[in-house]
């Protein structure tokens, strides 16, 4: 018995046809990898640059230190200012009627001079460094 060519040549041509269609569905997988890749790249590269930018946790530490010192100043000049408006002298207290505000709790307050139509002092880190400083009038 002969057999047709085409059914000759089907188990030849089969294997061809099943790895080009192979071919097409790894080609397809390989460039969906290769986006994903390519993205997770991106968002890698965007994280290390914004990590080079960020500020060291001393940075952020001395920030807060210097904020903290800035909130007691501007406190304690409120509390000065509140204290002169109410007096019936229009003057600043004496440091014994001094009462420091909330905002000065663990903070070095160092005066300048306190006088009854003055005031000036620094709020001080602990090392003696001048943190922030106000004065009035």
């Amino acid at each position: 018995m002969k057999w047709p060519a085409p059914l000759l040549l089907a188990p030849l041509v089969l294997p061809l046809v099943l790895c080009a269609c192979q071919d097409n569905q790894a080609r397809q997988q390989n460039a969906e990898l290769s986006r994903r890749v390519a993205a997770l790249e991106q968002q890698v590269k965007a994280l290390q640059e914004a990590q080079a930018h960020a500020p060291t946790v001393a940075e952020a530490g001395d920030t807060t230190i210097r904020a903290a010192a800035q909130n007691c100043a501007l406190g304690l000049a409120r509390t000065l200012e509140e204290y002169r408006q109410n007096s019936e002298e229009d003057r600043y207290p004496a440091t014994d009627d001094l009462e420091l505000p909330q905002s000065c709790d663990g903070q070095k307050v160092k005066w300048k001079a306190l006088k009854p139509q003055s005031y000036s002092f620094s709020v001080l880190s602990d090392s003696g460094q001048e943190l922030a400083q106000q004065s009035g009038p």
